[in-house]
């Protein structure tokens, strides 16, 4: 899911009006130095056989939000963002045929905050988006709205290639709900789970550039820390690694996670994760192959598969060998394999093919279960900041008597 992070870009434009006979004469310097920004987006969700069941899901809505931000002063400045989504009326009255993450019409405080932004310092306190941690990300999956959190966040520019981030969440909002709360994805698809934590902190260091005293070998690194409280603490490592200094580029990339605690809401949780990937690209595209195992423990939360209070039914993270429809990190320990191609041949559009399998150990459905993947991004020349992305997806598992499943996600976001 992360590969698409990227594929819709924020646009910017004047808060009071968009024409040439509006100068900046006529606008007051401090309405000049604010921030307004906003975006407006449809999704339709179509699910044939959802997750190998009986039912079929129809789920189209309409939401947006809009940023505003006021001057900063000595480094400081207020921030809200007011966000809502509606399904518009045309929802099934069984809740069986809507996705419960665009079906409610509700209104919220997505963002309100006080910021500091000086001498390569970025914090804020109050309620925020985490737009690069990658195992709480806002901007994970496919929603109309965002997950955000309330807490304090902090990164540090060190130089231009290395950042350092910190994080205090206390309670957080789920893509489909409207007030902050101490609950976690758990609490939401565990039905032991309905426990309150005291949220999560997360440390983490990202270098991106080339590798010092090598020219021709471009690196993506990054290690975190995270204490996810009553949960587990979750340890990360990876690279991913651009070889190369003419058209074409190898790429090599390596992870290793690993989650623990002795006690706690999941009980005893002991996982890792190994991962790999292995790829080359040129200016017309990229092909990776990706891998990824995790060893059984079988007196472990979930067999030895990795606990992710925010991310878990929800999106993959940063795992190497991730399917679209699910989440690799969900199933318990075994195995994962991928390959993904993309091509950027076409102006204006990206496209990507990509196929996964998962032999996981604590769901039968996934003990052989393959996934197939096109998708079509978008981004239009004539309107900056409008964005057309469609999903289409097939799954199948071998044996099984269930139905094969299919989805199609169509959205349409327009960042002003």
């Amino acid at each position: 899911m992360s590969t698409f992070k990227k594929l819709i870009l924020l646009g910017s434009f004047c808060g009071v009006c968009s024409t040439p006979l509006c100068g900046e004469a006529s606008v007051p310097q401090w309405l000049q130095d604010s921030t307004v920004k906003g975006f407006v987006s449809m999704y339709d969700w179509t699910s044939i056989n959802h997750y190998f069941s009986p039912y079929d899901q129809y789920t189209m809505s309409v939401g947006g939000g809009l940023f505003l931000g006021t001057p900063r002063y000595k480094g400081f400045s207020l921030a809200i963002e007011p966000m809502g989504q509606s399904g518009l009326g045309t929802h099934a009255s069984n809740p069986d045929l809507v996705s419960p993450t665009l079906g409610p019409s509700f209104s919220t405080l997505g963002q309100a905050y006080v910021q500091y932004k000086k001498y390569g310092i970025n914090a804020k306190v109050g309620d925020v988006e985490l737009n690069d941690t990658p195992w709480d990300g806002s901007d994970v999956g496919y929603r109309i709205l965002p997950i955000t959190y309330q807490g304090v966040s902090f990164d540090y520019t060190i130089g231009h290639d290395l950042n350092f981030y910190f994080a205090r969440m206390y309670k957080w909002r789920y893509f489909n709900q409207e007030h902050y709360n101490r609950e976690t994805a758990y609490s939401i698809y565990l039905p032991d789970d309905q426990k309150k934590s005291d949220g999560l902190l997360n440390v983490g260091l990202k270098y991106k550039g080339f590798v010092p005293g090598i020219n021709f070998v471009k690196t993506n690194s990054e290690l975190w820390f995270y204490n996810y409280y009553q949960y587990n603490r979750l340890y990360m490592l990876q690279s991913v690694n651009t070889i190369g200094k003419g058209p074409y580029k190898a790429i090599v990339g390596f992870q290793f996670m690993h989650a623990g605690k002795s006690a706690g809401f999941l009980g005893n949780v002991n996982s890792q994760l190994y991962g790999a990937e292995l790829g080359a690209k040129s200016s017309f595209g990229k092909v990776v192959l990706a891998y990824d195992y995790q060893p059984a423990h079988p007196n472990s939360f979930n067999y030895g598969g990795l606990a992710t209070p925010y991310d878990t039914i929800t999106d993959s993270g940063p795992i190497f060998a991730q399917p679209v429809m699910s989440s690799t990190q969900d199933f318990g320990s075994g195995t994962a394999a991928g390959i993904k191609v993309d091509y950027y041949g076409i102006k204006n559009l990206f496209t990507q093919v990509r196929f996964t399998h998962l032999h996981m150990r604590t769901n039968p459905i996934f003990e052989n279960y393959n996934e197939y993947n096109l998708i079509l991004s978008y981004s239009f020349s004539g309107v900056k900041g409008l964005n057309l992305t469609d999903i289409a997806s097939y799954a199948n598992e071998h044996p099984s008597s269930n139905p094969n499943f299919y989805q199609n996600r169509l959205m349409l976001v327009y960042n002003f």
